[in-house]
């Protein structure tokens, strides 16, 4: 079945694109934040649409620096172009990235509608996918790709569901390229493939996504160096231990999505591990005793897993939990919702037909609230570092706003925030260097003498520590 909007269902995409509009367009007056300074000094090594750029989008790392491992050429390409034509005004970069989240939130219900999901399941779903909190962090960024990313996935699977193959294959190309996680195509086509109970003989469009995915991870094998510390013993124990409890934390975030922040951190090893687990289990076999199609609960525990799996790596590396990662695994649960509720969408009862579309209503405003309270509330990298650390220090927000608040003369507010971290993160050179410049210039001259002169015995080889020395010793 193809999907067109007809002039009387007009109506639907606007309606999702204004809700996109309602919540996030506070973020159009956010300035650089977040990646964006690094990805602009990565463009601007080699600015302009010059060949020598694009080709070092396609053979280094995002970010043009040694020690990084991700790899999104078409991120790069679409800084580098957002930068041709806007340069270091930050307005151009966020209404891209808004046009693209209203683009996925009307991606969402034409996938919906192409699966044969109950129109107001379809609906519904875009609208909450539309206005939820979790995606803000890829919008306060102006050079944001995750929303970037999405739109290319989602539009590769609607091509193939309306049998456009050509044009699909070409477009698993920028959906790759965008992002690492969006590996997961092939398997999310063929759950699609497997939902719709399509002829065995149309699988095949899921094997001709493999040679890409593999030229893909040729390429980055070849010009990224993926993390060392990540085994195959690491990744079991932590998806044994860990993985059940990170997935509750992220439905939680999805359907109450306030206290959100950035970096939050991964849970410490339960020792009751081994009942978690069991409990996991069990949740997810409750799922299918739902009045709900099987069939339907089946794809939505599908979709949710798959594009939570890509994230594991990262954040074993990372160490932290993101929340924009779960947000394209989303529509999964909210179509499981209400798909619940699809009983009560036309009963005779015009009490009990209004309270779902109330319900949904009173969702729609408070998240839209949300995520504009969000923007207010960490609408630049100071308060989102003083948003992240408003219960106690944190080794990589309090590090950066300390850099911070110390590039803007404000010392004394610098050694408060930084002066906690020698004693929590003693093994970060990084820390310690930053706490001993707060001090020099906060006008404690001794303290920070006495601290440069340790790093510089137990860090010789630090070039940073080696001249931040050298200028406490000149006096400057």
């Amino acid at each position: 079945m193809v999907c067109r909007f007809s002039l009387l269902n007009v109506w639907k995409p606007i309606l999702i694109a204004s809700l996109c509009c309602a919540a996030f367009w506070p973020t159009l007056r956010v300035g650089f934040m977040l990646d964006d300074p690094f990805l602009l000094r990565a463009v601007e090594r080699a600015p302009a649409l010059s060949l020598k750029g694009l080709r070092s989008d396609f053979t280094d790392n995002v970010y043009k620096e040694p020690g990084t491992f991700y790899y999104r050429p078409l991120l790069s390409v679409m800084v580098r172009l957002e930068y041709f034509f806007w340069g270091r005004n930050p307005a151009g970069y966020h209404v891209v990235s808004l046009l693209f989240h209203i683009a996925n939130a009307i991606l969402v219900f034409s996938l919906l509608t192409l699966l044969e999901f109950e129109p107001h399941v379809a609906l519904f779903t875009a609208c909450l996918f539309a206005v939820n909190p979790v995606i803000v962090d890829d919008l306060l960024a102006a050079t944001g790709g995750e929303s970037m990313a999405n739109f290319f996935l989602l539009t590769a699977l609607i091509l193939y569901l309306n049998k456009k193959c050509a044009w699909a294959w070409l477009v698993s190309f920028p959906a790759l390229f965008a992002k690492e996680s969006n590996v997961m195509l092939p398997a999310l086509l063929l759950l699609c493939f497997v939902y719709q109970g399509r002829i065995r003989k149309e699988y095949w469009k899921v094997l001709s996504l493999l040679p890409v995915c593999g030229f893909f991870l040729v390429m980055r094998h070849c010009y990224v160096a993926s993390p060392e510390d990540i085994a195959v013993f690491p990744m079991l124990r932590f998806m044994l231990e860990a993985f059940p409890r990170i997935v509750f934390y992220y439905l939680r975030v999805l359907l109450f999505p306030w206290e959100l922040e950035t970096w939050p951190p991964v849970f410490p090893l339960s020792p009751f591990w081994f009942l978690i687990l069991p409990g996991g289990a069990a949740f997810i076999a409750g799922l299918f005793m739902l009045p709900v199609r099987r069939r339907i609960t089946a794809f939505c525990v599908g979709w949710f897993f798959l594009l939570m799996a890509p994230r594991i790596p990262a954040i074993l590396h990372n160490q932290v939990l993101m929340d924009k990662w779960i947000f394209m695994a989303s529509p999964a649960v909210f179509a499981l919702l209400l798909a619940l509720l699809v009983k009560i969408w036309d009963h005779p009862s015009p009490y009990l037909r209004a309270l779902p579309r109330g319900a949904v209503a009173v969702i729609i405003i408070f998240w839209a609230s949300l995520a504009q309270a969000n923007v207010k509330l960490r609408g630049s990298d100071e308060k989102n570092y003083r948003w992240t650390i408003r219960n106690g220090p944190r080794s990589f927000a309090s590090y950066r706003l300390g850099v911070i608040l110390l590039q803007e003369g404000r010392a004394e507010e610098a050694v408060q925030v930084l002066e906690p971290l020698p004693g929590l993160y003693p093994d970060q050179p990084d820390h310690q260097n930053a706490y001993a410049m707060a001090l020099w210039h906060s006008g404690r001259h001794k303290e920070a003498r006495i601290l440069m002169e340790a790093l510089e015995k137990s860090y010789p080889g630090s070039a940073a520590i080696k001249e931040n020395a050298a200028r406490i010793r000149a006096g400057r």
